[in-house]
């Protein structure tokens, strides 16, 4: 779907005289996200279509891919999921057309599904055995891929470790002007926590572990900004003393996200799972040190332990408790962390990931030219 992030990537693609784009989405908006129609550029369209819910997944139906893939000849197709029925359709049709394919995609099978789900995504999975390339969503997914590709006996195609990633300029600019203002005087540490209030994301156990701290008397203070149907529970778990520390922002837009993300100190994403979560692009580009578990992609990438931030483990308010402490008894130490996320964020700018994709796309069709000559 034309979310933000990457309607951004796309853009910059489109820019790159090396790339000629079109692209193809299986809806406009998905019901738990709050962007509102985004305006459609000249090389992309919303197909047409619907999708149904199946244990907890939504299953994509759009009866035109067929006629689309027939109809705009390419180089080379990019598949994002094999969950739905129009990722199979297009998967299937391109293999048997022999034109080449490659797949994106975040790292496969974290949600347990039962024993008819898991068989499903077995079967879906079957697909990718024709691919001639898989973008990874981060170096767990490369592991996870590679594993699977080596039981299909497919190890020998390419898997290249492509994150998400968005513009930062903007994070990067709020980052410059805060750091230009006058020095403040003491005050409070500032945590920032950005995304929907729904169980995955572990704000139950990030309320839980800034209580403890608040308890002890720490000087510190908490924005949520991001929606969700647990924000009414959030609210009212929250004694007087605590909720008078934590301000819950409720959805920004997204052009007010750099601004929010400068007017803290530290981020924190304390996902039980994130394929990547690209809010840890944004917060290393704003200069912020970053606490997130080890089940968010993102953390396993950007995230240097006692360089850029703590990795800690999921679903553990007492490891959130005290990587939070660390900032709340350390607060010298703020400094020298924002400075290294500064220094890992060149490492995800768009202008990179272009380029990586371009990389890829080359890798992926020479395979594809050996691969055809040897069959």
């Amino acid at each position: 779907m034309p979310s933000p992030y990457v309607q951004e990537l796309f853009a910059a693609m489109d820019m790159d005289p090396r790339i000629d784009l079109r692209v193809l989405y299986l809806e406009q908006e998905a019901p738990d996200t709050h962007w509102g129609e985004q305006e459609m550029p000249s090389y992309a369209k919303v197909l047409p279509g619907r999708w149904i819910g199946f244990r907890g997944a939504r299953i994509h139906i759009n009866p035109t891919v067929r006629h689309e893939l027939a109809s705009n000849p390419s180089d080379l197709v990019v598949v994002v999921g094999y969950v739905g029925i129009t990722n199979q359709i297009a998967m299937r049709y391109l293999t048997r057309k022999k034109r080449p394919w490659v797949f994106w995609g975040e790292i496969p099978g974290f949600q347990s599904r039962g024993w008819l789900g898991t068989r499903l995504r077995e079967l879906a999975q079957r697909s990718l055995k024709s691919t001639s390339g898989i973008a990874a969503v981060g170096s767990h997914a490369v592991c996870a891929y590679r594993d699977l590709l080596n039981k299909m006996n497919r190890s020998n195609v390419p898997v290249h470790n492509i994150p998400y990633h968005c513009d930062l300029s903007k994070y990067i600019e709020a980052d410059e002007i805060r750091r230009r203002s006058s020095p403040q005087a003491k005050r409070s540490i500032r945590f920032l926590y950005c995304g929907q209030l729904i169980k995955r994301k572990g704000v139950d156990l990030l309320l839980e572990a800034f209580t403890r701290l608040v308890e002890e008397g720490r000087d510190i203070s908490l924005t949520l900004a991001g929606e969700g149907p647990l924000r009414k529970e959030f609210e009212s778990s929250l004694s007087p003393a605590v909720s008078e520390k934590v301000n819950f922002l409720g959805f920004r837009p997204v052009n007010d996200l750099p601004q929010i993300f400068a007017e803290s100190d530290i981020f924190i994403l304390p996902s039980r799972h994130d394929g990547w979560g690209v809010v840890v692009n944004q917060a290393i580009a704003t200069g912020m040190p970053v606490i997130a578990t080890n089940q968010v992609g993102a953390a396993n990438d950007l995230v240097i332990p006692n360089e850029n931030g703590f990795r800690i483990e999921a679903e553990s308010s007492t490891a959130i408790y005290k990587a939070m402490n660390h900032f709340a008894s350390h607060p010298e130490s703020i400094a020298t962390f924002a400075e290294r996320s500064r220094e890992i964020a060149e490492t995800v700018s768009l202008e990179c990931a272009v380029n990586d994709w371009f990389v890829f796309f080359s890798v992926a069709l020479d395979w594809q030219r050996g691969n055809d000559l040897n069959s």
